[in-house]
């Protein structure tokens, strides 16, 4: 539902539903239209001026297709994993628009001991968020009945935990279809485990994302693993400023034929190998190309899997 504020403007439309709109603060005093608030898992949360204290308070009442969860900014702390359950329902901050990928303006840091957000159901949508992995667990994991999953405008910030290999910002615990992530932004601050592992997903796209590491060595960002299928990975950036990214398409453990499209990457001249790992016959290349370095210098084409 949604509410016309003096302004002109209006609440809970964010993004267009037919559901319910649910609304959370990142904590218990709050600020709406330049007005205080208390927010509290007694409040139905269905007005931005009744706001819910928890995330995971707003996750358990949206229980129907259409539900939205809208973060207010601010920095949401779990203390156990966002179990998104419920088909067909959105979690999103403020996007203001389309939001700034690079950071949002709601954060949600994960809980000791277990993932950010683990997704069991199908048609779920995350949106305009910040998400914190815990240091070697999971920002977002989701199950074979996450079917269409679409995770989009978020930031993954992967460089605050300790450097850790177990540390994922987005990974498949089984063989759903349809992921769609889009207009994302990994950033790594070193010895971290992959950004995305599409392991067994089928039907996948992976696009218009940017793959950052800005201190020491990310040996793999992307994994595409046992029985990923028709797994399309386009117009995506892999840079690096710290002292290497070892892969940036790994196919360690693929084992479809063509399995893996790539298509208009770009890797930068600190990634070792931009595609690699994959056996003959099981990923197809179009249009990628390694950065150089240098006025003259405008890339090299990737042209076989090395």
């Amino acid at each position: 539902m949604g509410f016309i504020t003096k302004y002109g403007s209006l609440w809970g439309s964010i993004p267009q539903t037919a559901g319910r709109v649910f609304w959370v603060a990142a904590a218990a005093d709050y600020t709406v239209e330049g007005r205080s608030y208390t927010a509290s898992d007694e409040n139905d949360g269905l007005s931005p001026e009744r706001a819910m204290v928890t995330l995971d308070a707003a996750v358990n009442a949206a229980t129907s297709a259409g539900d939205v969860i809208v973060a207010l900014p601010g920095d949401h702390t779990t203390t156990a994993s966002l179990a998104m359950d419920t088909a067909g329902v959105t979690l999103t901050g403020l996007p203001s628009g389309t939001g700034n990928f690079l950071k949002q303006r709601a954060s949600i840091t994960g809980p000791a001991g277990d993932e950010a957000i683990n997704v069991t159901a199908a048609n779920i949508e995350i949106a305009h968020l910040t998400i914190v992995p815990i240091t070697a667990l999971t920002a977002i994991d989701f199950t074979a009945d996450g079917d269409n999953l679409h995770i989009h405008d978020c930031h993954f910030d992967m460089a605050t935990p300790a450097a850790d290999t177990g540390t994922i910002a987005i990974e498949a615990l089984g063989a759903a279809s349809k992921l769609l992530v889009q207009n994302c932004y990994f950033d790594s601050g070193g010895a971290q485990g992959d950004a995305i592992v599409a392991t067994a997903t089928l039907d996948g796209v992976i696009q218009n994302s940017v793959f950052s590491c800005s201190a020491g060595s990310w040996a793999s960002v992307i994994l595409c693993g046992a029985a990923t299928d028709r797994l399309l990975i386009r117009d995506n950036d892999f840079i690096c400023s710290g002292t290497a990214i070892t892969i940036g398409v790994n196919g360690t453990g693929a084992t479809l034929a063509s399995g893996v499209l790539c298509h208009r990457n770009v890797f930068g001249s600190l990634v070792g190998v931009g595609i690699d790992a994959f056996d003959a016959g099981e990923a197809e290349l179009a249009e990628n190309y390694a950065a150089g370095v240098g006025a003259t210098d405008g890339g090299v084409l990737i042209v076989a899997i090395t």
